[in-house]
């Protein structure tokens, strides 16, 4: 299977990290704000590569103590392997280098799988904002980085 790797994304990752993206959300970020996202964190966005092949991606921002998980996925043909808990652990700590005490994400409601996870990592549900995706509420969840 090869070692898995876990490194800051890449201008050469985008094409990958687009099919992932695509793969696992309904509404995915365009190209082109990844890589905007990317221009804007790029100490905080990570990619898990295993035999060359790029798997995952986490995306995270920093603002004034604050951190945003802003997305995360495996892809489907290499989901249950741990990468996730890799990718989430780089952000988390990336995020506490660059200052950030507390850690937000939004997750939708019917996403149980990914509620499970976050809260299997300690992040706890704060509350709920409707009809933050177009067509589902937003579950909000905060940890705090010690």
């Amino acid at each position: 299977m090869g070692d898995l790797v876990i490194r800051l994304a890449m201008a050469r990752d985008f094409a990958a990290v687009y099919e992932i993206e695509c793969l696992c959300f309904p509404d995915p970020y365009p190209l082109t704000f990844l890589q905007a996202l990317h221009d804007m964190n790029p100490d905080t966005f990570f990619v898990a590569e295993r035999a060359g092949a790029l798997i995952g991606y986490v995306i995270a921002a920093e603002d004034r103590g604050h951190g945003h998980l802003l997305a995360i996925a495996v892809h489907p043909s290499a989901r249950r392997q741990g990468i996730g808990r890799q990718l989430l652990t780089a952000s988390l700590q990336a995020l506490r280098r660059e200052g950030a005490t507390t850690v937000r994400l939004e997750v939708r409601r019917g996403n149980r799988d990914a509620q499970q996870f976050y809260e299997d990592h300690g992040f706890l549900y704060s509350h709920t904002i409707a009809s933050y995706y177009d067509d589902e509420d937003a579950l909000i969840y905060y940890r705090t980085l010690q």
